[in-house]
């Protein structure tokens, strides 16, 4: 057997034994849209609708604007771009993946708080610019509440937040700097009745039933002739009417005068 012919049959055997190995070519650099993820592969789809099938197991994972990223940080729908070896199945062994969708945008944001979520240190706000957010809070986030120092706890429904952040893909959701909290006390006048009594605190419902939370700790509660009375005098069916302050929108009233006009005496 020639020279020639056994080197022409130990190349066709190579590619038999390693058949993506022969389609190998230099690294290249393709950009798309993720639309699967499978183990350690991500799989993404090209303008042209060429799909690929990208390895990352030994990648280097960078957002943007090249900060260092994990693996659980890509999503679906991300714009990506991998550079790597591709064989002929369409799969490529990634060097690098970029996610082009995941990066810091800077924002303020100001809105009414609308939920509280205690366990994650989050709340939301509703803006006039982008509609509902979720304002995520920690260790290096700063609060005030009508310019004194505050924290998270000191939050309430009804408040306005002003919001310095930085977000990734969405505003719907924000990482918080700092949270500047303000709000405004309206005077407010209703009758109702009273429908429950827990310490210094009256429930009473109003027209449309409505139902107000009234705090009465600040006052002395009075019969129908502004004559103060004990609160152990008010009886649950009583028509009150309730003088008082509260944020607007919200039925947790400060009570400045509460009358009960069931009692005369």
């Amino acid at each position: 057997m020639s020279k020639i012919y056994k080197f022409a049959v130990a190349v066709a055997l190579a590619g038999l034994i390693m058949p993506a190995t022969s389609f190998a070519a230099a690294a290249k650099t393709f950009t798309g849209t993720v639309i699967g993820i499978n183990g350690s592969q991500i799989i993404f789809s090209t303008v042209s609708a060429a799909k690929y099938a990208a390895d990352a197991g030994n990648a280097q994972l960078t957002r943007k604007n090249g900060a260092i990223m994990q693996f659980l940080e890509i999503l679906i729908g991300d714009k990506v771009q991998v550079t790597g070896t591709l064989w002929a199945d369409n799969s490529i062994s990634a060097a690098a993946i970029k996610d082009m969708s995941l990066y810091a945008h800077s924002g303020t944001f100001t809105g009414k708080i609308t939920a509280i979520n205690t366990a994650d240190s989050s709340f939301v706000i509703e803006s006039k610019t982008f509609g509902r957010q979720t304002i995520h809070t920690n260790n290096f986030t700063s609060f005030s509440t009508n310019g004194a120092n505050s924290g998270f706890s000191d939050l309430q429904l009804g408040y306005t937040a002003a919001v310095k952040g930085v977000w990734d893909r969405s505003s719907a959701n924000v990482v918080a700097s700092a949270v500047n909290a303000s709000f405004r006390m309206i005077a407010i006048y209703f009758t109702g009745s009273l429908s429950a009594k827990n310490g210094l605190a009256l429930t009473v419902v109003g027209n449309g039933n409505v139902i107000y939370g009234v705090d009465v700790s600040k006052i002395s509660v009075l019969n129908k002739n502004g004559k103060p009375i004990t609160l152990n005098q008010y009886n649950l069916g009583d028509v009150l009417r309730v003088w008082g302050k509260h944020i607007s929108g919200m039925v947790a009233v400060v009570a400045t005068e509460v009358k009960d006009n069931d009692i005369t005496k």
